[in-house]
């Protein structure tokens, strides 16, 4: 991963030398479990944890040989052993070393996800509570709706991003598994003891059935996690990047004191940080494709995932964390521009009650739904053309014809009717 977008610790799980050092992990806990089923004597279990190194340069020279890198690896660590390096790799086939050690990886690459997750929701949730009682425009198709809670906003991303955490927690159990069970799953030169007690020293759960790989079903799983929680990002930025238009300017990403918008115009001010999460999230989603296709071997095994795998998972792990991290910190400074907000209200000029009056009219009077509604549609017509208000152009209408008292009409006027439910939503959801 290019420096700009790599995170730390996804970089240190998915070094080549943390990966060897994990291999290497694996082939001591398979010695060890060997020797607890009395065939390794604990005297040369003892040396190989003590003794048993990788040293990466003498690897590479290896493989440039053998042209295989766990038969290099296998023969460097071999190395720096005496007799007892018999016992390395025993029973074993590469993809028990390098399934488990990766699903380790991706083990602890789902914790630094996790945390990135979590530390979005208390941000959103925070955001939610602040701006509950703010009352601000809602659109559909890009047009005036009605009014809503700017609170609801960010609840909805809450509660979204809470099913995708939901999700991820699924696709981890069935992910982050020891596969030591031979060249065709079936154990024939392992004992299935061996394996189950790898998974214990490994922290990780168990393959139930394998073959030779791990099934890639479970790692495609995690990736369309991925992709479908990139979403649910790139649906954050896409609507602050619409209420940051000139034209609305109603949410706006925080802009330090020497920051540039633009090299040409020193007017701008851009929400960079919402379009990046956005052209970042479409290269999450572009590996789901890779990570399906993987799935679809020859046999028992094939190696057609093992290469686009290499460079797959570190990359959508630095990405799913980088635009997590991303979002939680535009969200967290988000400017809200609460006179916009006000204006854009105000200049709708109360057309917003129009479902409203409908409403009130049906529930309380004997009329048919299909006249009603073509009395207030032409009302409100009449109200975009003139620019006038629309509680003006309904009496002018004579509404009263509809009405049994004119009194009826200013109480349905009342812009708190839109957020009337809020907190029973907000109990709902921040349960």
């Amino acid at each position: 991963m290019i420096s700009r977008y790599a995170n730390k610790e996804i970089e240190q799980i998915w070094s080549d030398q943390n990966k060897l050092n994990t291999w290497l992990e694996v082939e001591k806990y398979v010695v060890e479990a060997w020797k607890e089923l009395a065939v390794v004597p604990e005297t040369d279990c003892n040396l190989i944890f003590k003794n048993a190194k990788i040293n990466q340069k003498r690897m590479l020279e290896i493989e440039n040989e053998t042209k295989h890198d766990v038969v290099a690896f296998t023969r460097a660590v071999s190395e720096t052993l005496g007799p007892e390096k018999r016992w390395i790799h025993l029973g074993l086939t590469s993809t028990d070393v390098v399934d488990t050690a990766q699903n380790k990886m991706i083990k602890l690459s789902n914790e630094v996800v996790l945390n990135g997750i979590i530390g979005l929701k208390t941000v959103l949730a925070k955001k939610a509570v602040e701006y509950k009682d703010q009352i601000i425009m809602g659109r559909t198709h890009g047009i005036y709706g009605e009014p809503t809670s700017l609170g609801l906003k960010f609840l909805l991303w809450y509660d979204e991003i809470n099913r995708q955490l939901t999700r991820f927690n699924s696709a981890r159990e069935q992910i982050e598994v020891a596969k030591i069970s031979g060249s065709m799953g079936n154990y024939a030169n392992l004992e299935i003891q061996v394996e189950i007690k790898v998974a214990e020293k490994m922290q990780l759960g168990l393959d139930l059935l394998s073959t030779q790989v791990t099934q890639r079903d479970r790692h495609a799983n995690l990736i369309c996690v991925f992709a479908n929680l990139a979403s649910t990002l790139e649906k954050i930025a896409t609507e602050i990047r619409l209420l940051q238009r000139s034209e609305v300017q109603e949410l706006c990403e925080g802009f330090g004191k020497a920051q540039k918008g633009s090299s040409s115009m020193p007017h701008k001010k851009n929400p960079i940080s919402s379009e990046n999460i956005s052209g970042l999230a479409r290269y999450v989603r572009g590996f789901v494709n890779i990570a399906l296709e993987n799935n679809v071997l020859w046999h028992e095994r094939d190696i057609s995932h093992s290469s686009n795998e290499r460079i797959m998972f570190p990359d959508i792990f630095n990405i799913v964390v980088y635009i997590l991290n991303r979002t939680t910190d535009t969200i967290k400074n988000l400017v809200v521009n609460k006179e916009m907000i006000a204006k854009h209200i105000e200049e709708h000029k109360g057309l917003f009650f129009s479902q409203r009056v409908l409403t009130y009219i049906l529930m309380k009077y004997n009329y048919s739904r299909e006249e009603i509604y073509d009395f207030i549609q032409k009302c409100t017509l009449e109200a975009q053309t003139t620019q006038k208000d629309f509680k003006e152009v309904l009496l002018a209408n004579k509404i009263t014809d509809w009405l049994e008292d004119i009194g009826e009409l200013d109480e349905l006027f009342d812009i708190k009717i839109f957020t009337r439910h809020v907190d029973s939503i907000f109990r709902r959801v921040l349960k």
